[in-house]
């Protein structure tokens, strides 16, 4: 998938994808990090670990481990060390644009 206006492709799991795509339907999404591996979990309890590096690695999410959200149960995230959220960033909103006006291929 090309990224929205910088023209370098970026190569994406499905996961990734599916993770990115429900980032986009929702602003935050819980985060919780053990033994120093963050992680997060949908609430069709699918469960996402290279998925949120790989996208963080890409800089298309920001995830803060120390930022939980309020009011959210946790509990769906099992034991945790620490406990936050992501969300997109500007770059992972113009991804998402991108997908939806050029699909994915």
């Amino acid at each position: 998938m090309p990224c929205g206006g910088c023209g370098q492709e970026l190569i994406l799991t499905e996961s990734a994808l599916e993770l990115l795509e429900a980032l986009g339907e929702v602003a935050f999404l819980p985060v919780g990090e053990r033994d120093g591996r963050a992680f997060t979990v949908l609430p069709d309890g699918k469960r996402f670990e290279s998925a949120l590096t790989a996208l963080k690695l890409y800089g298309l999410i920001d995830v803060d481990p120390d930022m939980p959200l309020q009011g959210y149960d946790y509990g769906a995230l099992g034991e945790t060390d620490r406990r936050g959220s992501i969300a997109l960033t500007k770059r992972g909103q113009d991804a998402l644009e991108a997908l939806s006006v050029q699909g994915a291929e």
